[in-house]
């Protein structure tokens, strides 16, 4: 009986559409609360909704005296993670205004020390927490000291008909800055010049500044500057060799020449390496045809090859002229000079020794009385 009722009920379509109606509602709850949160006061809901947020890649500010003092071991960024109220927390992160610090390093002084990293410029609502909150560092004195620059070139890049100059520095000195313990490494200060294979022209670049230590280690210093132009003059291969002078033409009858340079005695030759290995001089040709009384000549001093240049292209020559009667009377006097000069020496000299013989025999005499 009651089953049949049951039924009557099941069957009433009032009934089935309130089921319907009621299950519809339920299910347009639950899915509305899975999208948009269920609060019976949305205003109230975002003020009060804790939130947790990670900002990676956060630089430290490092309170010490970075003029007196040089920290190592310090990692250049932390991760910052916030938890607070949302609305605290977008504020927070828009300003963009808090920062990781470190504790005073200066009180510190050098040597190895464990400190600790806090955040500033945070809400009290904002709990926070750091990684890595703690590090340990090594603080040392900063030393600068000023080092020559070293030019590396590898000469054999070129041509072997040129010939590689000084090396020409920006600075020839740089300054270097860093702990002790890593300026007392220092090996070497050197710039690398780079170029390709049969250099034929002068060598301009700029260069960063190598520091390394004995074993070929790049070391962490401050170099300054840190770039410097380096400048290598290439230019044909040059010899410096004697000017040898030879007297030519037709001298005039009863004079005698004598003819000197009026400046070096040398010339620079430029050329072909190979060529210039088979010249030790070169000839200057002097005539004095013509030629009556002291003068002056200004010459062109000629080259063994044409391929190879001079420097200086020409050259002055004194030429004297004098007579050879005059000469040799000169010499004829000189020698007769020379004769007398030497006659009255050995007079002399015959004379003390017979001044020295009577003395002796005087003490002798005197000896035997």
């Amino acid at each position: 009986m009651r089953k049949q009722q049951d039924d009557k009920f099941l069957e009433n379509k009032w009934v089935v559409r309130g089921l319907s109606f009621l299950i519809s509602l339920l299910l347009f709850a639950y899915v509305y609360s899975e999208n948009y949160g269920w609060s019976t006061s949305t205003s109230n809901s975002s003020i009060s909704t804790s939130k947790r947020e990670t900002i990676s890649n956060v630089p430290i500010q490092v309170n010490i005296d970075t003029d007196e003092y040089f920290i190592s071991g310090l990692p250049e960024t932390v991760v910052l993670t916030m938890t607070g109220p949302e609305s605290v927390l977008v504020q927070t992160i828009s300003a963009a205004d808090y920062r990781i610090v470190t504790e005073d390093l200066d009180e510190l002084g050098p040597g190895t020390h464990t400190i600790q990293l806090t955040a500033e410029n945070l809400s009290n609502e904002i709990d926070y927490s750091i990684t890595p909150s703690r590090v340990n560092v090594v603080i040392e004195e900063k030393v600068a000291i000023d080092s020559a620059v070293e030019v590396r070139f590898d000469e054999s890049l070129v041509d072997p008909q040129y010939l590689a100059g000084v090396p020409e520095l920006s600075a020839d000195t740089v300054t270097l800055t860093g702990p002790a313990s890593t300026i007392s490494r220092v090996d070497s200060v050197y710039v690398t010049v780079a170029a390709e294979n049969g250099l034929t022209n002068t060598v301009n670049m700029n260069t960063v500044v190598q520091v390394v230590d004995a074993s070929g280690n790049k070391l962490n210093v401050s170099v300054d500057p840190q770039e410097i132009s380096v400048r290598i003059p290439i230019s044909l291969y040059g010899k410096e060799v004697p000017l040898v002078i030879q007297q030519i033409g037709v001298p005039l009858e009863g004079k005698i020449y004598t003819i000197e340079l009026d400046g070096e005695s040398s010339v620079t030759l430029t050329g072909d390496r190979s060529v210039l290995a088979d010249i030790d001089e070169v000839v200057l040709p002097v005539s004095v045809t013509g030629v009556e009384s002291n003068t002056t000549q200004t010459l062109t001093i000629p080259v063994p090859n044409d391929t190879l240049t001079a420097t200086p292209t020409t050259i002055k020559v004194n030429i004297r002229v004098s007579d050879a009667s005059e000469a040799a009377a000169d010499s004829e006097t000189t020698n007769a000079e020379g004769e007398a000069s030497s006659s009255a020496d050995e007079g002399s000299a015959i004379a003390s020794s017979a001044s020295d013989s009577l003395d002796s025999e005087a003490g002798q005499s005197e000896s035997s009385s």
